[in-house]
């Protein structure tokens, strides 16, 4: 038996389904590039192309979208990050949408 820090598994498993959320909202709705959505979600525009090509995070993206929590997260992220001068991604809210997900870690790991 290994074990895992919670951290740990959402960064691997949560955190590139966000992103992926979060950069598809920034781009449909709000007209973001692929590259100024990269910059405000700390990440390259390689990997938001990958994520709108659904090459990445998506499987685990629908399952997070059938949650209204998450929704409600991925809505005013992109929201804020849209009317926002500074357009990244407040850490303390990462950190609440994971502990959020915390109850559900444990099944994005078998998947």
């Amino acid at each position: 038996m290994h074990l895992k820090p919670p951290c740990e598994l959402s960064v691997k498993f949560i955190l590139p389904a966000i992103r992926l959320l979060i950069a598809k909202k920034l781009i449909e709705k709000y007209n973001f590039t692929q590259t100024s959505a990269a910059k405000a979600l700390g990440t390259t525009q390689a990997a938001i192309s990958h994520y709108m090509h659904s090459k990445r995070g998506w499987r685990l993206a629908e399952r997070l979208m059938k949650m209204e929590d998450v929704r409600e997260f991925i809505e005013k992220s992109a929201e804020k990050i849209a009317t926002s001068e500074i357009h990244n991604v407040d850490v303390l809210d990462v950190c609440q949408l994971c502990k959020i997900t915390q109850k559900y870690v444990s099944e994005f790991e078998k998947s």
